[in-house]
């Protein structure tokens, strides 16, 4: 629950910002302040497990941090010129669906009927939302 209020709260914030200052500053800002939280919390909390256990974990943290720097900036270009309304349900929708289908390519992760199910009402809801706005 607390990741989907942040993250909301994150959605939220960057559409402010980059509606009132450049979308580049508003995910520079966004990505350093970023760093700033974890950082505070392992040296309060004086974390002991920060150790490299494999070479591809490694690898695999470092192209998620690369990707959170990426996706903080198109998602501010995006909340610039588009409702946040739009914005939220194609990128996070469209987050799911993507994650999904290559989780069952690269983790081997199987998918139940419901689940496909869903996966094509989400499908569905992002072709309205982008049908709807191309002939508003």
């Amino acid at each position: 629950m607390a990741a989907i209020v942040l993250f909301t709260a994150v959605s939220m914030f960057s559409a402010g910002a980059s509606r009132r200052i450049s979308p580049n500053l508003a995910t520079l800002i966004l990505n350093v302040f970023s760093i700033v939280a974890p950082l505070t919390i392992i040296a309060f909390a004086k974390a002991k497990d920060i150790t490299v256990s494999t070479k591809s974990g490694l690898v695999m943290a470092v192209m998620a941090g690369l990707s959170v720097g990426l996706f903080g900036f198109f998602i501010n270009k995006s909340y610039a010129i588009n409702k946040v309304g739009v914005v939220t349900p194609v990128i996070f929708g469209g987050t799911i669906l993507l994650s999904t289908i290559l989780s069952y390519f690269i983790f081997k992760e199987s998918l139940k009927g419901l689940e496909i199910a869903g996966l094509a009402l989400i499908l569905l809801g992002i072709g309205l939302i982008v049908y709807t706005r191309s002939v508003a």
